[in-house]
């Protein structure tokens, strides 16, 4: 089922790239001009026949056995002259191959149109500026008129749109006018019929493809909805259900029995009775660690395939989120996290960059919460609608950016994942550094938990529940750590930076070495840089490395990306056994780096990583 959802993803990509194309080049038709489209501003319509006395044609009979065999023969006029028009190879329209002979029909003699008489014809069709700049003898394929499968002379005339005529080589017929305007035209043309490689025709081989494709698309789109359906994403909440399941941890010790609701997966369902299951993704079955196992079995889905091997399957592996309670009579949970549900009140909302806010919260009613620095909490985002704004503002209005006309959308219920941004060791709060993930040009939807956080007003509340400890300082280490984060990244490390600098300021001990790489875009973008700047000032053992990949010309650090920085600093960390890796970052930051660290030789172990997807 992944397969068919990754083609079906990418086959609406080229869909809706053509339909973009079919609406403009549609949209162009409508408003061009017919005339100039069909390279007509220059065309003469007049007729130049001259009337000949027939009685002075050569007889038939002699064309004919002076020529090679002739399907046909018929007489035809050019520049007021009278000619016979054999013609031997005779294709469906004149366009098509056909081989002619053009014979004197007064004296029988074979003529053979040249450069000179090609260009009085054109002339006869012509009423532009008369110059010339050059005559051709092409052979198809011809650009301008793709369908023609026959020789023609190019006769370019010199005039403002550039005028070519062209005239076919052994009959002397007018292929057509062509200039700028019909070359233009041909563009949209070629992009509504899809004619790519330029055939001169709708029936190609790309539209018979991009057929298969829009069917394929259709066939896959019914294929998803069925395995949704069937996996129970579109039960409406008036007819749900509830039922009691059996609980077990990873011991097979009996956790009691607790009522799921059918309408909610079962990573939500056990929330409700603060049963928290470790996930990052949101329930998106990507991070595959709301792991359990299902008795009866539950028919398997495509996320399950990805995370468990077949033998696991059998065994009744499945991931929580993307599984109801329907028919669930055991379930027993493989890693169940100690934490419960917290309601969080805002108490600061600022802007720390254009794109990137801190958000402050207060645990209602509740002492503060202990956690290890690194750690993340999951927030309930609810159903609503939101506002989202395009990347591409003004500087100034940046700041401003709640005042500026939005693009509203709609999302639905979900959950999200942030890291902590400071450690509880120096602040009773709850802090999370949270990048608004905004609609690019309108083109996709915004980040709905982003959006949600960060337009909250200060006094308002919000569900969580955590904090999930699973990223954090090896306890009781003197090994030196090396951490490298990006964009909102930050936050965790930050966290466990601070970490260390509150234990040596409370047992009044050395700070181990920490090397701390940082990449953003801009000055702007740099996080907290004052203070890493300070921390690095008040302790030798602490190294940052702010790296910029668009600088200004202003900037006198290091330039690139956070990864290439660390590579080049390497091995001047330390010996590769003392050195503790910590990563925090977008995913292809954190690949290249595990692989270069890999590279590198250092362990497993010794590389620690929050990916938060």
């Amino acid at each position: 089922m992944i397969l068919i959802r990754k083609i079906h993803k990418w086959a609406s990509v080229i869909v809706g790239i053509q339909f973009l194309l079919w609406l403009l080049s549609g949209i162009y038709f409508n408003l061009m001009d017919h005339t100039k489209a069909a390279g007509h501003t220059y065309r003469s319509h007049a007729h130049h026949q001259t009337e000949v006395n027939n009685n002075n044609f050569i007889d038939l009979k002699e064309v004919l056995n002076n020529f090679k065999p002739a399907i046909s023969i018929e007489p035809t006029y050019i520049l007021g002259q009278a000619y016979y028009l054999l013609t031997h190879q005779k294709g469906l329209y004149k366009n098509f191959k056909n081989r002619y002979s053009l014979v004197n029909a007064l004296t029988g003699d074979k003529v053979v149109i040249d450069s000179t008489l090609a260009l009085e014809i054109a002339k006869q069709s012509y009423n532009g500026p008369s110059d010339t700049s050059s005559i051709k003898l092409l052979h198809p394929p011809i650009e301008d008129f793709p369908k023609q499968k026959n020789a023609a002379w190019q006769i370019n005339f010199v005039n403002d749109i550039n005028t070519s005529v062209y005239i076919e080589a052994e009959s002397g017929r007018l292929v057509g006018h062509s200039d700028d305007h019909k070359r233009f035209a041909g563009i949209f043309f070629m992009l509504h019929f899809m004619d790519y490689a330029n055939e001169g025709s709708f029936n190609n081989i790309q539209i018979i493809l991009f057929a298969f494709i829009t069917l394929w698309l259709s066939f896959s789109g019914l294929i998803w909805t069925v395995d949704l359906g069937l996996r129970g994403q579109y039960r409406i909440k008036y007819f749900s259900k509830s039922q009691g399941v059996k609980l077990f941890d990873k011991n097979q010790k009996s956790m009691g029995t607790v009522i799921l609701s059918n309408h909610t997966n079962l990573l939500d369902g056990l929330i409700e009775h603060d049963i928290a299951l470790p996930s990052t993704c949101g329930g998106g079955g990507t991070c595959g660690r709301c792991r359990v196992m299902i008795n009866p079995m539950l028919k398997s889905t495509s996320a399950d395939h990805v995370h468990f091997s077949d033998k696991e399957l059998q065994q009744g592996y499945r991931l929580a989120c993307q599984h109801f309670s329907t028919d669930v009579e055991h379930m027993t949970l493989m890693d169940v996290t100690e934490a419960k549900k917290h309601t969080l009140v805002l108490s600061e909302s600022r802007f720390l960059t254009p794109f990137m806010k801190e958000l402050r919260f207060k645990v209602l009613g509740e002492v503060p919460i202990s956690y290890k620095a690194g750690a993340f909490m999951r927030f309930f985002i609810p159903a609503g609608k939101g506002v989202s704004i395009p990347l591409n503002l003004p500087e100034h209005l940046k700041a401003n950016w709640h005042h500026i006309e939005q693009l509203e959308y709609e999302h639905l219920a979900c959950t999200r994942s942030y890291s902590l941004a400071e450690s509880p060791l120096v602040t009773d709060e709850l802090v999370f550094t949270i990048k608004i993930q905004t609609a690019p040009q309108h083109k996709t939807l915004p980040g709905v938990g982003s959006s949600y956080l960060c337009n909250m007003a200060e006094g308002t509340s919000i569900e969580a529940i955590g904090p999930f400890e699973e990223f954090f300082a090896k306890k009781n280490s003197q090994k030196t750590m090396v951490l490298l984060g990006a964009g909102s990244g930050m936050a965790p490390l930050k966290s466990l930076i601070e970490e260390q600098v509150a234990i040596k300021n409370i047992e009044n001990i050395n700070l181990r070495n920490i090397h701390f790489f940082y990449g953003a875009r801009s000055e702007d973008d740099l996080l907290y840089a004052d203070e890493f700047y300070r921390f690095a000032e008040n302790n030798e053992s602490f190294h940052y490395y702010p790296t910029l990949s668009k600088p200004s010309d202003d900037w006198l650090g290091a330039t690139g990306y956070a990864q290439e920085i660390l590579s080049l600093n390497f091995e001047t960390l330390g010996h590769i056994d003392d050195l503790e890796f910590y990563l925090c970052g977008p995913k292809n930051m954190m690949t290249e780096t595990i692989n270069f660290l890999k590279a590198k030789g250092v362990k497993d172990s010794a590389i620690a990583f929050d990916d938060f997807t």
